[in-house]
């Protein structure tokens, strides 16, 4: 027995159901359908004589053997992701996909008519926006550049600090004539994130001030809780891009410089030579610097 017997696709495979869980959220990974992976697995363990995973209902979990198998599929993917990287970091052509990463607020306020001139500009590179309030892997290629409110640029990862990104507390008119006729602002209803998704920075924010809102509404997205603001359903605690060009919004105090983070492009170091990647983090990087007032919350 060696897994010498199988070959990069078979450690695609391993890799694919470590990660997921399980043989069909592995085939929707891999764009595949959930026999051909069962087959494949079952290929995999008759070559090598031995089971890679212990079958249980609630998913599929490595064996011995399969720990080393993974162990060698993660050596293998770090190289051929390097590999890649510099592959794609040396392409001078301005053609070919960019995959950008950006939370959905930001997306929908402020960077949809910026991604616009961008391609009336280059017309022959696409954009693959991928909306997604996590910090994706940029070593992984789950992208390759994203926009991202961050006080400093995360390890291994290269880019352009574009400036202050400030918040502060948000409600439609209603409720602002309340909180100004002297209304305990910790009385009125609140919206915010999910149980388990608030950052650090919007826990700081609430205990700062003493607050133990009571929320009326709570989700995983920052631009449904800008929507749920502007229907009047209660108080959020908002980006000064989004509350500030909002027709719907009033702030209801000053800006705190002490809850500031930045907003970053960011990039891996392997890919910022790539002509694609230069042309949209410098085209970017201009066009976000002329909405650095409103970023702050000037």
């Amino acid at each position: 027995m060696s897994v010498n017997s199988l070959e990069w696709n078979d450690y695609r495979i391993v890799l694919a159901i470590q990660r997921t869980g399980g043989l069909a959220p592995a085939a929707r990974a891999l764009g595949v359908n959930h026999a051909t992976v069962f087959r494949q697995v079952n290929a995999m363990e008759a070559r090598l004589g031995a089971r890679l995973f212990d079958r249980h209902r609630s998913g599929y979990g490595l064996t011995a053997v399969g720990e080393v198998a993974l162990a060698a599929a993660e050596a293998m993917e770090v190289q051929a992701l390097a590999a890649e990287r510099r592959m794609a970091g040396g392409d001078l052509n301005l053609t070919g996909t960019i995959r950008v990463t950006a939370p959905d607020d930001m997306v929908q306020r402020l960077l949809l008519p910026m991604f616009a001139d961008f391609r009336a500009r280059y017309p022959k590179i696409e954009l693959e926006v991928i909306v997604d309030n996590r910090f994706l892997n940029l070593s992984r290629r789950e992208a390759d550049i994203a926009l991202r409110p961050t006080l400093a640029a995360p390890e291994a990862m290269t880019g352009i600090n574009i400036g202050p990104l400030n918040m502060t507390l948000y409600a439609t008119p209603p409720l602002a004539t309340l909180v100004a006729g002297g209304q305990d602002i910790a009385s009125l209803p609140w919206i915010g994130w999910e149980d388990g998704a608030e950052t650090i920075r919007f826990g700081g924010f609430y205990r700062s001030r003493g607050l133990r809102p009571v929320f009326a509404y709570r989700s995983n997205s920052l631009l449904a809780q800008v929507s749920a603001a502007e229907a009047g359903m209660g108080v959020a605690v908002l980006p000064c891009f989004a509350g500030d060009t909002s027709p719907l919004l009033q702030r209801l105090e000053p800006i705190d410089a002490g809850f500031a983070t930045n907003l970053w492009i960011l990039t891996h170091p392997d890919l910022r030579r790539a002509a694609r990647i230069k042309a949209f983090i410098d085209f970017m990087s201009a066009a976000l610097r002329k909405k650095r007032r409103l970023l702050a919350g000037g």
